[in-house]
């Protein structure tokens, strides 16, 4: 039974008690006070409770109890399950409520939002975060058509996204709300049964391919960088997921040594990478300058304890994407690369995945393929393939060889890298690493400074086109923005 305030709280929502009733919501009490218990059935058994103190806001479930959709059972309905019935799925079960009261009962709600950001949980069933849509996949690939009603702020749009992401965007619509209210209940006490019918009707078509006009693209999701903190450079040249990144530069001078600093810090922040390094021997060279990068420390001088830490941040995090010896035989390519990585990412939930260089794989080309088709096809399938798992791909590929104007290393770009003027045009991001003063005395203050310019940075993503020099302590593993204080005398 429903106790009358509680009776209160819901038609002060504009549902109506008596369904809220019919859909078994009712009162239960224990030593914290009072709370508006909501079941959770699936296939004809209550599986889990949501409980709702309406004095604050207060939240819980039952402990250990399994994630599924509120109101689930809707998926068993003949009319639905023959795909003849859209399904409308929203954030939460007031909303749910909201519309079974001006709509209709074919009505589905998640039960507790949107994954964390940095989460790829909707590609993974054993992930927390989305395995309520697992459970019930079967049911869900029968639904004809959904209409998704999540809440209109920024943890709304990444469900809505993520939601698309797995259902498909063939079978979805969304729906956006009058101005001032964020989701169907709210659209309900503000205008009333009429107001959310026509917000559902007027659901557009997720927009999947061809031509649109500007109303068919839902805000995306904000953009949520990751800082690996090298100084300045992190400013310059974030790790963006759904993005694709080259870097070039010649032969020692210092990318693989920058490109250690940034991953350490990743992993050290709990992000994980896959990496493909063919020409840094795994253990022990990258292993050994990983240590030292996580710990702050020279490459041969990393504490016992320290380096016991890094290896565990390591097996937590990092995933090598590589050939055994006895493998020698069957050259790696990009689609095997890529399927590697795919699984480092839905298994273990990569967010980075780094190709060191791309000179390396194993390029089969289609017989009547020109190196430049096969680049601009390759640069294709790697952008796709980071839009669609919302990871960073990093590339590292190898310049020309360098014409040498008198004594001086000239600066290549990546117009410079071998293949195709594609490398310069096509990526989301772009950047060059360069020594200008290798050869100077083990003493000099600038023998390890480097380069590093930023040439490309997509428009509307977060980063900037712009230089900055970087000095290399190799006490410590670390780099420290370069100032030349007699630059003016």
């Amino acid at each position: 039974m429903l106790h009358d305030k509680h009776k209160q709280w819901i038609e002060a929502r504009g549902i109506p008690a008596d369904l809220a009733e019919k859909l078994g919501l009712e009162t239960t009490r224990d030593g914290a006070g009072f709370w508006l218990s909501v079941p959770y059935v699936e296939r004809g058994q209550v599986v889990n409770h949501k409980y709702r103190q309406t004095s604050e806001k207060k939240h819980r479930m039952d402990q250990g109890a399994p994630l599924c959709l509120w109101n689930h059972d809707v998926l068993l309905l003949p009319e639905v399950q023959e795909g003849k019935q859209p399904v409308v799925i929203t954030e939460g079960e007031w909303d749910a409520l909201a519309a079974m009261t001006a709509w209709n009962r074919y009505v589905l709600s998640v039960p507790n939002g949107t994954a964390a950001p940095k989460e790829d949980a909707i590609t993974n069933p054993e992930s927390a975060g989305y395995q309520y849509l697992w459970r019930s996949r079967d049911l869900l690939d029968m639904v004809g058509a959904f209409i998704i009603a999540a809440d209109g702020d920024e943890a709304g749009r990444r469900l809505a996204a993520d939601l698309v992401r797995w259902i498909g965007p063939e079978r979805c619509r969304i729906v956006s709300y009058p101005g001032g209210c964020k989701d169907l209940n709210e659209v309900l006490i503000a205008h009333g049964p009429a107001g959310v019918r026509q917000a559902i009707n007027d659901a557009r078509p997720y927009p999947v391919k061809g031509l649109y006009t500007i109303d068919d693209f839902p805000a995306p999701p904000e953009i949520e960088p990751f800082n690996h903190g090298v100084p300045r450079l992190c400013e310059m040249l974030p790790v963006t997921p759904g993005t694709l990144t080259v870097g070039t530069g010649y032969a020692g001078q210092g990318k693989t040594s920058l490109l250690v600093k940034i991953l350490a810090n990743l992993l050290k922040d709990g992000v994980t990478i896959a990496l493909g390094s063919f020409e840094t021997q795994v253990n022990p060279i990258l292993i050994r300058k990983l240590r030292a990068a996580m710990a702050n420390t020279a490459e041969f001088g990393c504490p016992p304890d320290l380096a016991a830490k890094a290896d565990q941040v390591m097996r937590d995090h990092l995933r090598i994407l590589a050939q055994q010896a006895e493998d020698d035989d069957a050259d790696m390519t990009l689609e095997d690369m890529l399927d590697l990585a795919r699984t480092a990412i839905l298994r273990d939930g990569a967010k980075v995945v780094v190709i060191d260089p791309w000179n390396e794989l194993d390029h089969k080309r289609k017989s009547d393929e020109s190196e430049t088709d096969y680049t601009s096809r390759a640069i294709r399938m790697m952008k796709r393939f980071a839009r669609r798992y919302d990871v960073a791909l990093w590339i590292i590929a190898h310049p020309a060889k360098p014409q040498m104007v008198g004594a001086k290393l000239p600066i290549p770009g990546l117009y410079s890298i071998s293949g195709s003027a594609h490398w310069a045009n096509k990526p989301d991001y772009g950047f060059v690493v360069h020594r200008p003063k290798k050869n100077l005395p083990k003493d000099h203050p600038e023998r390890n400074c480097i380069d590093v310019l930023v040439t490309k940075v997509r428009m509307g993503l977060p980063g900037e086109e712009a230089r900055v020099t970087l000095n290399y302590d190799w006490r410590t593993s670390t780099y420290h923005e370069w100032v030349d204080e007699f630059a003016d005398a």
